[in-house]
């Protein structure tokens, strides 16, 4: 509601310390709600605010309950500023000390600190706010948003208790409940002094335990309440077994069936570890005993998974990725003063994984890819999810991989087809185009959004464009002689054919029990098939996904580099589509080739063959040698 009423005239500096800050980014950045400036630093420390514009707006979290980060103080935002500041203040209201003087929008609600319902929050608007509010003027924002009257003041009657669409009468009682038993412990002082005991127990514990630390090394950035920690010795047990990259996890099951501690597994883009709420409503003696219960499960989950030469790693200190060893383009040379690479990630800048058949099948992830993304989480190594998955949008696809239990830190991780295919079509669309999709409506809605000429391909009568996208929950085969109908009728009116845009490339995909079904690609060679007795032209048809160049050009640019392995199951998308654009290949005998019967033609022979991604760190795989002479593809495959 802030972001959407008072950002604009000015433009705004965001500071990107956890999830939900880069959650506000992306919401300003899609709306287009003001030019923006992102500050981002590494996970676990605040970014650096120094030389912050004061005619400049702010947007900034003041507790990240995700990383355990909070902003060190706020004196580097000056009274005299010009611009705004809006602060989310979700779980800050009641646990940490804020200078209100500094802050011009602040938002809060009461059921992370003090323990009440989920789904209603609170602003604070200060009257710089509200003049920006008026200054601003009338806004095309939604009604339920929306902050002001039709004269552009502000909507006193929302800070005098009037509701819109009646929320629960039992959410108002329970804000009401929530005070009276803060205001019984002795207000806001009180509850300061409880987080304060909550967090000794806590540090106490991580300066006793060699085997855990903070997420947040300064302690001046550390939140007091939401208390984050990584195990220190995960990325020594990753890797050396399919399960022993998986302490975190494992500790974490152990206590939730012994109920004694519920959901503390670290977030999704933190180091393995845990993230256990220390606010005002939990009992420091609690804590105490969950401590004892950590150690616990630490012993029972760790059991024989560390090899005894394994020495832990320095308290405070994350395994730089600057220390591996990486060869240009990952060619190495015979010059003996330069070590070829321990294993073929070290090579690399970056690694791109196929998600269907590589790391999921349907919605469950593969036998130990939870493992190895763990692994490149804990060494800092980038990754990219690279997919021809395009039955909804990045942040939909994000979800369905946490929820199959991959541990990927972000949505910017995710590179899909459709996402890739998005900016293409919206092109179309103001180009005044008419496009239809194949694919669901709710998963077009979801990545391109709503528009009066952007139709589904089975009822529309005709169109300019043929986005096709995925068949989930949409049968493409029966929409096929709708669309073939379409085509022959352009054909013969305008002697023209419709363009097509595919975003899934995929004409065939893995299914359960090795079984083997179409893609909705095959869609094109289809309609070429259908209209060949109408004399009709090739059909021009712009790849989106893999093979094309547009996805794998996208991984180049999120990068920042070319020196990146593909890891994929099938030749024709995966392998022929990184070869093309000269990025190296490994071809796994997972999803589509678990037989290892796929093709391997000349132009899109695999760099490295492998049975399990764990042959990427094992060093059983040996970096392919560039040399002046060119060698058979054979001789370019590992082990």
């Amino acid at each position: 509601m802030a972001l959407h009423n008072l950002l604009g005239p000015s433009p705004v500096e965001t500071f990107l310390s956890d999830s939900f800050a880069q959650y506000w980014a992306n919401e300003i950045d899609t709306l287009a709600l003001a030019p923006q400036t992102r500050h981002i630093c590494a996970y676990g420390d605040f970014p650096n605010t120094t030389g912050i514009d004061p005619n400049h707006d702010i947007v900034v979290v003041l507790n990240g309950t995700s990383s355990g980060v909070c902003p060190p103080d706020l004196d580097w935002i000056l009274p005299g500023r010009a611009g705004l500041v809006i602060a989310d203040a979700v779980s800050a209201a009641f646990t940490r000390r804020i200078d209100y003087d500094r802050i011009d929008v602040l938002c809060w609600s009461w059921q992370k600190a003090l323990g009440g319902e989920g789904g209603h929050g609170m602003i604070a608007l200060s009257p710089r706010a509200q003049a920006r509010l008026k200054a601003g003027g009338l806004k095309p924002i939604a009604r339920l948003l929306r902050l002001h009257n039709a004269d552009g003041f502000v909507n006193e009657a929302f800070f005098g208790g009037r509701t819109i669409s009646t929320p629960s009468m039992f959410a108002v009682e329970d804000i009401h409940s929530a005070l009276d038993w803060a205001e019984a412990c002795g207000g806001l002082p009180a509850l300061l002094n409880r987080v304060a005991d909550n967090y000794a127990v806590m540090a106490d514990w991580v300066d006793s335990t060699p085997w855990i630390d903070w997420v947040c090394t300064d302690p001046a950035a550390r939140s007091a309440c939401s208390i984050t920690l990584r195990l220190v010795t995960e990325q020594l047990s990753a890797g050396d077994s399919e399960d022993d990259g998986k302490i975190a996890g494992r500790m974490t099951r152990l206590l939730e069936a012994e109920g004694a501690a519920l959901d503390i597994w670290s977030y999704g883009d933190a180091p393995p570890g845990f993230r256990i709420w220390a606010g005002p409503t939990v009992e420091s003696d609690d804590l105490s005993i969950l401590c004892e219960w950590l150690a616990w499960a630490y012993s029972e989950a760790s059991q024989g998974s560390l090899p005894p030469e394994a020495s832990l790693v320095r308290r405070g200190c994350f395994p730089s990725s600057k220390a591996r060893a990486v060869q240009p383009s990952c060619l190495v040379t015979a010059a003996p003063e330069s070590p070829s690479p321990q294993t073929l990630a070290d090579c690399y800048d970056a690694i791109l994984f196929d998600a269907m058949g590589v790391l999921i099948e349907e919605n469950d992830a593969l036998s130990g890819a939870a493992d190895i993304l763990a692994q490149l989480n804990m060494s800092s190594q980038p990754y990219y999810i690279v997919t021809n998955i395009s039955s909804g949008s990045d942040e939909t696809i994000f979800a369905r991989l946490r929820g199959a239990g991959l541990p990927i830190p972000a949505v910017d991780r995710i590179v899909s087809a459709g996402g890739v295919a998005r900016r293409r079509v919206l092109e179309e669309l103001a180009a005044g185009r008419l496009v239809s999709y194949v694919g669901s409506a709710h998963g077009a809605d979801d990545i391109f959004g709503k528009y009066p000429n952007l139709q589904c391909a089975d009822t529309a009568k005709t169109f300019d464009t043929l986005v096709v996208l995925d068949d989930e929950g949409f049968d493409f085969k029966r929409a096929a002689d709708n669309i073939l109908s379409t085509f022959q009728r352009r054909l013969i009116e305008t002697g023209e054919m419709p363009r097509i845009i595919t975003a899934n490339a995929d004409m065939i995909y893995p299914a359960k029990n090795g079984s083997v079904i179409f893609g909705p690609s095959i869609i094109g060679a289809m309609l070429q098939a259908g209209l060949a007795p109408f004399g009709a032209p090739p059909i021009s048809v712009e790849l989106m996904g893999k093979p094309g160049r547009a996805i794998f050009d996208e991984c180049i640019t999120r990068a920042g580099t070319d020196r990146l392995l593909m890891v994929g199951d099938q030749i024709d998308t995966d392998i022929k589509g990184a070869k093309a654009v000269g990025l190296d290949a490994l071809l796994v005998s997972t999803g589509l080739n678990n037989r290892g019967e796929l093709r391997r033609g000349e132009n899109s022979a695999p760099d490295y063959v492998a049975k399990h991604l764990h042959e990427i760190f094992d060093g059983s795989l040996s970096p392919h040698v560039s040399s002046t002479t060119s060698s058979s593809s054979n001789d370019r495959y590992g082990d």
